[in-house]
């Protein structure tokens, strides 16, 4: 960055005491949810006078219903290999009726399965979120909106279509917010990940063909021509298949807390997540969050660490953002393993930082 731009850098992160400040962070994965991030650098912004909006953020996958405020109710279904888990239904009243809020990581997240063998990966099933979605629509829901990410499953959304399908198909209206925009046969490239061994990865292609084909030939609708139905293991090219609308995740989540209007009101935003990586830039919290302040507000991008080229990709396009790498400034081990203390710690730093220039400026 020229000295010019890390001028204007500064100048923006200059903030009046009461400025209210935007926090709009995701999850830290396996370590931290985006409600308690919230509410962490919120305790740190309110005591140092600023005037915190905190605002739990999903892409679509875990942590999807936190970012929605209603009554939550727990059902019973069937995990990734069959087991009961218990599955959160927020119920949101708004002017076009009750909307449920739920999430595929809920009943069949990766979570559930945390070290699979390469074959529980394979038998891995979406059934749950088909017994989730009827029994939202059984507690008085006029529809339901679903996150679908971080699941257990490379089945295509089978199990999910199976359970619908044998109920009459979708019960009420359902738009699918997905984290990824793959096609449905791009479900393999994140099976690896989710414990299938290298050497299968062909099956989960020969099944993915074989799922498209009965979706075809029983709905008369081809997944594979359809954007986001490779998320979640293929769960909404099912979902599609029975007439489910899939939507981008963070849109539908902005769109349905008024980001917009909230950003416009702030002086600053801070967001963040456990890894800032080339993954941050495809329609994830960050790199979202980014492209809609477009460089107007200061962004404070807050996350347990940072990749390098990532970085540099997202400051080409703006100037006005800072990154705090938490690994970096206390080491992964307490980024890790104290990861409220460490963020008190860091991010109290960078604040009074801020306040202390400003207040240099003014005398």
């Amino acid at each position: 960055m020229s000295d010019s731009a890390r001028g204007r850098e500064e100048d923006s992160f200059q903030l009046a005491h009461g400025s209210r400040i935007l926090i709009a962070m995701d999850k830290f994965r396996g370590t931290a949810s985006a409600l308690e991030l919230c509410e962490v650098v919120g305790e740190v912004v309110r005591g140092l006078g600023f005037e915190p909006d905190c605002q739990p953020m999903s892409d679509g996958g875990e942590g999807f219903r936190e970012a929605f405020s209603g009554e939550t109710s727990h059902v019973e279904v069937r995990g990734p290999l069959g087991e009961p888990e218990s599955a959160g239904v927020t119920l949101v009243t708004t002017d076009h009726g009750t909307i449920a809020v739920i999430e595929s990581a809920d009943a069949v997240g990766r979570h559930h399965l945390a070290s699979p063998t390469g074959d529980e990966a394979l038998a891995a099933s979406s059934e749950g979120v088909g017994e989730l979605i009827l029994a939202a629509a059984k507690l008085g829901a006029a529809s339901v909106l679903l996150g679908l990410g971080g699941s257990a499953t490379s089945d295509g959304g089978l199990g999910c279509y199976e359970v619908l399908r044998d109920h009459g198909g979708l019960p009420v209206p359902v738009t699918a917010a997905t984290d990824v925009s793959a096609r449905f046969s791009g479900a393999r490239r994140y099976a690896h990940q989710k414990g299938v061994r290298e050497e299968e990865l062909d099956l989960v292609d020969e099944r993915l063909a074989d799922v498209r084909s009965l979706y075809l030939k029983e709905r008369g609708i081809d997944v594979e021509t359809l954007e986001r139905t490779g998320a979640a293991g293929g769960i909404p090219g099912a979902l599609a298949a029975l007439g489910a609308t899939l939507v981008d995740g963070l849109e539908a989540v902005a769109g349905a807390v008024d980001l917009a209007s909230r950003m416009k009101a702030a002086s600053m935003i801070i967001t963040g997540e456990g890894r800032f990586d080339d993954g941050s830039l495809e329609g994830k919290v960050t790199g979202g969050i980014a492209t809609m302040t477009d460089g107007r507000l200061p962004l404070l991008i807050f996350c347990g660490s940072v990749d390098t080229y990532a970085q540099s990709n997202l400051r080409s396009r703006y100037d006005n953002l800072r990154f705090v790498d938490l690994s970096a400034r206390v080491g992964a081990e307490a980024a890790t393993n104290d990861v409220f203390g460490s963020i008190r710690a860091v991010l109290l730093e960078e604040l009074r930082s801020t306040l202390t220039s400003r207040q240099r400026r003014v005398t």
